[in-house]
């Protein structure tokens, strides 16, 4: 399968990780994330800090997911039209995440 053009990668509609500091008003603002770390569909990318991070004209996306048992992962990256980010168990997770 060819890689994904940039644009075009999956956007994230929502972020509810307010300690995170990509997040500003629920809308990441990373140029892309990681999600998984082959257990969980945790968000690699959030960083909880007084600092403020990523671009404000930048809505974020997902740029790679170790999520290989997702239904929405082909070749390790996002193949969902968007994802949603938020808290599972204390967790920051990617709450799109699906098993096959």
């Amino acid at each position: 399968m060819a890689a994904t053009p940039v644009m075009q990668l999956p956007v994230i509609s929502e972020c509810a990780a307010e300690g995170c500091a990509y997040n500003h008003d629920h809308t990441c603002h990373a140029a892309a994330i990681t999600v998984g770390d082959l257990d969980s569909p945790v968000c690699d990318t959030f960083m909880g800090a007084d600092l403020e991070g990523g671009e404000p004209s930048t809505t974020g996306r997902v740029g790679a997911c170790k999520m290989a048992d997702c239904r929405h992962n082909d070749g390790l990256e996002c193949h969902a039209p968007a994802i949603t980010v938020g808290y599972e168990d204390e967790q920051v997770d990617c709450l799109t995440y699906a098993r096959k």
